[in-house]
């Protein structure tokens, strides 16, 4: 019997973007890590049991030009996103999309400290990009799958042939993420000397009809406070000091 039209489709479940980001680019962000990285003011906001997490002022990335990469990779991702949730190839020709950075800091995880699983709050986009990988001591226990170090995304609580509950991603200098703020996800501690560098940031996007201007989708909660209460986006207070 001959079959026909036989096809793998993916109709649930987040949609995720990565990238390998050049080394000239991340070598001008390790400069802008080595630079804040000893300020540790993020610790209180995380989740992380990590002492080294530092805010990055958004105005360190525009100086170095880099915040607009960080922007075409997020506005990127919401366009994938549209024609993926709408099934319109053409949704973009009638909607624009705006990109906001919410919130950007470094992460110097080093030997036993790691990220519980979590999510993050008022953004719709979150992301994280590998600066640094170390070299890690394998802890060689027999018949036991090696997550030092990797990153992990939880979805559901149904792990059968047909259907992932996880996503674990062994990460690489480079490497960058993006998934919607509501995906759980957690860092495993792992044992060696170095330092595990990375930047995890938080973006909020909104979406115009081009012939009104009126939004239409995305981030309602930060563009009114923008407007109303612009002293309580964390990010205009660090510019500010």
């Amino acid at each position: 019997m001959e079959i026909e039209n036989v096809q793998l489709i993916k109709p649930f479940g987040p949609l995720m973007l990565t990238a390998q980001i050049p080394e000239g680019i991340i070598k001008t962000l390790n400069g802008i890590v080595d630079v804040i990285k000893d300020n540790k003011d993020m610790g209180g906001r995380l989740a992380g049991v990590i002492k080294s997490e530092s805010e990055i002022p958004h105005s360190m990335l525009e100086e170095k030009k880099v915040m607009n990469i960080f922007h075409s990779f997020a506005n990127n991702y919401v366009q994938q996103g549209l024609i993926a949730s709408t099934g319109q190839k053409n949704i973009l020709d009638i909607i624009d999309v705006k990109t906001q950075m919410q919130s950007i800091w470094s992460v110097s995880q080093y030997e036993n400290e790691y990220n519980p699983q979590h999510n993050h709050s008022n953004c719709q986009i979150s992301a994280v990009l590998y600066l640094k990988i170390p070299t890690m001591t394998p802890r060689n226990i027999p018949d036991k799958q090696d997550k030092d170090g990797n990153i992990e995304f939880t979805f559901c609580n149904r792990d059968n042939i047909f259907t992932a509950s996880s996503f674990v991603l062994e990460p690489q200098a480079g490497m960058l993420i993006l998934f919607p703020n509501s995906l759980n996800h957690q860092v495993y501690p792992f044992q060696g000397s170095g330092e595990r560098r990375s930047i995890a940031f938080n973006m909020s996007y909104k979406a115009f009809k081009k012939d009104s201007g009126i939004q239409i989708l995305g981030d309602g909660v930060n563009m009114y406070n923008e407007i109303n209460f612009p002293e309580s986006i964390p990010w205009r207070r660090l510019e500010n000091v």
